[in-house]
């Protein structure tokens, strides 16, 4: 009896004591829930102002690496480019020609002009025009098909201003027309061909000057390849011209406006004056705005062209006045549209908001997510370390990493009285197999090159890619010449084997510079110059060679 009076006494008291702790732990909870759900609206702003700048600096940094690579790759176009025309100008048969007038040079010149109009399927045109504007060899190549002009057919081109400008350049000058549309019979063509005119003046065994040579180089090749180049980025490539013209627009309507009187208004200038005024400002940068953020990087095309000229001939660096800086640039520009960037936004909103409802539900799990997004902001951070020291196709040490352990190994060598070997070495054959086979399989050859390369030099030695089909490997202690020319000559001989591939065999070659310390230099800058331009040397002698620097071929083709 006792206890059952005494339960029934502790149960009329509960209604009460019940009262009493309801509105205690209502109380207690609204607190800690506004609590809560202020400390998660704090962390939550807090959490999407770091994912949101740490996604900018993301695409920053991904901008900034493609237009570097799309950079390289007009350079190494425009390069090309030069080494032609050079090599045209101190043609064997050209020379003849000058000094004898020897008709039976011209045909001689045809074909070598022929042979080389097949090989760079871009040029359109290669001529040869004397000084009184007349042309004397002049090959054409269009789809696919070339032919020499016959000497009835050869123009007078005396009123044009590329020869005049070509003309008054001296010696070794390069001259490089603005990039426009093909004119024929005062209209545009069509279809439509980017155009850029390279000649450099001859001159005959006397010394004196004779006419010019002149290449018309089909731009779409390098509008083409800038866009290949650029698929690393998430936004929009774009080239303009010095006045602000697209030569390269997303937009294909908007390209080459001033071609036509009617679309003289149709410029990123008159588009976007605020970011274009912003460009002109600086060579480099990047600049966000309501139209999107833009990265963008200044080409100076003509004075890449003459250094390139200057290194080939060996010149001096001193230029006449008039050569010493061009106002011809190309701006090269990506742009990332607001519409991305507010995708990302959204869906970090939405990101953060289910979180944020799964972190008020379990309290502990807040302290886990936010250790998660910590990892992960070091995860980015190491993320974007390795993307700028590592090549992200072959896994090997980037152009960045290459030049760091340069410095470093040549500090060493220098400090304890070693000889250091640089090994430059350009792919041959290449191109032809992105274009015959694809290229993913091109991307597998570059990876099994890069394999080939480790696997046969030293640990201790260093294999980089520098860029599209460019290597450079690093020979620490190298005992004579001798021993980095032997490496040079083993690499050649690997590279001439046939490759399997998953799509089949390919088989290219390698051509092969070979610069060493303190020999041929005693800075890095030097080392990879030299050992660049025998790389070079070795394209001239015929390829699938290896040139010492300064010194004679060291392998047979």
């Amino acid at each position: 009896m006792f206890f059952k009076q005494n339960n029934r006494t502790d149960i009329g008291k509960m209604p009460g004591e019940d009262h009493q702790v309801v509105r205690g732990t209502l109380r207690t909870f609204i607190v800690l829930l506004l609590t809560v759900g202020a400390l998660l609206a704090l962390g939550g702003t807090v959490l999407y102002r770091m994912e949101q700048s740490e996604f900018l600096d993301r695409v920053g940094t991904v901008e900034f690496g493609a237009l570097d690579q799309q950079s390289a790759a007009i350079a190494r176009e425009l390069d090309r480019l030069v080494a032609d025309v050079l090599y045209l100008s101190k043609q064997n048969e050209l020379i003849l020609l000058l000094d004898t007038g020897d008709r039976k040079a011209v045909r001689d010149m045809e074909r070598e002009y022929l042979q080389l109009a097949r090989n760079r399927r871009a040029y359109a045109q290669i001529r040869y025009i004397d000084a009184s504007g007349k042309e004397k060899v002049r090959v054409d190549s269009r789809d696919g098909r070339t032919s020499a002009v016959p000497d009835d057919r050869l123009q007078d081109k005396s009123q044009r201003y590329y020869l005049k400008e070509c003309l008054a350049l001296g010696e070794g000058g390069i001259y490089l027309s603005p990039m426009d549309l093909n004119m024929e019979n005062g209209a545009v063509e069509r279809p439509a061909r980017p155009m850029l005119r390279i000649g450099t003046p001859v001159f005959d065994s006397m010394g004196r000057k004779r006419g010019i040579v002149l290449i018309n180089y089909n731009a779409q090749t390098l509008l083409d390849r800038i866009l290949r180049t650029g698929t690393s980025s998430v936004g929009q490539s774009m080239l303009l011209n010095r006045r602000g013209y697209w030569l390269l627009s997303p937009d294909k309507n908007k390209e080459w406006g001033f071609m036509a009187p009617k679309t003289r208004d149709v410029s990123f200038a008159m588009e976007r004056p605020d970011e274009w005024k912003w460009m002109l400002s600086r060579e480099r940068g990047q600049v966000g705005t309501d139209n999107g953020l833009f990265t963008f990087t200044m080409v100076r095309p003509l004075d890449e062209m003459r250094q390139f000229g200057m290194r080939l001939r060996g010149a001096d660096d001193e230029r006449p006045a008039a050569e010493a800086s061009s106002p011809y640039f190309w701006m090269l520009v990506s742009r990332v549209p607001p519409e991305t960037l507010a995708r990302h936004a959204r869906a970090l909103l939405l990101k953060l908001f289910t979180g944020g409802g799964a972190l008020f539900l379990l309290i502990a799990f807040g302290a886990w997510h936010l250790a998660l997004a910590v990892s992960r902001r070091r995860l980015y951070q190491e993320q974007l370390v390795a993307a700028a020291m590592f090549d992200a196709l072959t896994g090997l040490p980037n152009r960045k990493l290459f030049f760091d352990r340069l410095e470093a190994s040549l500090a060493l060598s220098i400090r304890y009285g070693r000889r250091l070997g640089l090994l430059y070495i350009d792919l041959d054959g290449f191109k032809a197999v992105n274009d015959t086979m694809g290229h993913e399989a091109g991307d597998e050859l570059l990876k099994r090159v890069g394999r080939l390369l480790t696997g046969s030099v030293r640990k201790s030695d260093t294999v980089a890619r520098l860029g599209g089909d460019e290597f450079v490997v690093m020979l620490n202690e190298v005992t004579n010449l001798g021993d980095a020319a032997l490496v040079g000559e083993k690499l050649v001989s690997a590279l001439r084997a046939p490759i399997t591939l998953k799509t089949g065999t390919a088989t290219i070659s390698a051509s092969v510079g070979v610069s060493v310390y303190p020999e041929n230099g005693e800075s890095a800058e030097l080392l990879v110059q030299k050992a660049d331009q025998a790389m070079y040397a070795s394209k001239h002698k015929g390829k699938s060679t290896c040139t010492m620097a300064d010194s004679s071929r060291c392998a047979d083709a």
